[in-house]
């Protein structure tokens, strides 16, 4: 079956259209509002982790240890408080970890990952040589190198842009279908739509606004004359 390029508009309702996990996406996320799709982003998750990670610290650190002495003090200590409580501290140290140093993000070059000075992680887009899918996220690939993009948590938007553009240069890997594969032609327009689907279903009112990035969006669905390699 031939895969047709989807065409956008903003007279037409409901163009976010099925994802590649067979869900449909909100049509418009409160983060996605009036937001122009092409410049960098930071995301992260501070205000709310650093929240729960705090109540949930303090409150397990300061006031599990006095209930603990008081049970050893009557014999009444049992093992598994401790493991409880050791298990919640911790839990709660690491939102509140993940809350001040995780942050994701992405600009015209790259997409990237990092935890405080501990971890970094980036792929650049002209290297990007795999696109997949997990549980509510894609994921991209450099070699062995690995991204993961939680589209509900954040607007990977600009990502998506950036892989229509590299799939109008090159061929990419994709689910189920190698860059050697017979049906790599049928997949990869596939995933156009899928990728120009998030965009506008992400940014429909900036859309609506700006018809010459709606004209580039519906110029980057279609097939390319070629590919450079």
């Amino acid at each position: 079956m031939s895969v047709e390029p989807r065409c956008f508009s903003p007279d037409v309702q409901g163009s976010s259209g099925q994802l590649g996990d067979g869900q449909d996406r909100p049509r418009e996320p409160s983060w996605g509002v009036g937001r122009d799709p092409a410049q960098p982003r930071i995301f992260s998750q501070a205000r709310i982790l650093v929240p729960m990670g705090l109540v949930g610290a303090a409150g397990l650190t300061w006031g599990g240890p006095p209930q603990l002495i008081h049970d050893a003090v009557h014999g009444t200590a049992d093992i598994y408080e401790y493991i409880v409580l050791i298990l919640g501290s911790l839990s709660g140290y690491w939102l509140l970890a993940h809350g001040l140093w995780r942050r994701f993000g992405v600009d015209r070059d790259k997409v990237w990952t990092r935890f405080g000075h501990l971890f970094y992680r980036e792929i650049h887009f002209d290297q990007v040589s795999r696109i997949g899918t997990g549980m509510e996220r894609y994921k991209v690939w450099a070699g062995t190198t690995k991204i993961n993009l939680d589209y509900n948590r954040f607007d990977y938007t600009l990502v998506y842009l950036r892989l229509l553009e590299e799939l109008h240069h090159r061929r990419i890997r994709l689910p189920g279908a190698d860059i050697t594969d017979p049906d790599w032609e049928q997949a990869a327009q596939l995933w156009r739509n899928i990728l120009a689907g998030e965009a506008y279903g992400h940014h429909q009112r900036f859309y609506a606004t700006h018809p010459e990035q709606l004209a580039r969006l519906n110029a980057l669905t279609q097939p390319p004359d070629h590919y450079d390699t």
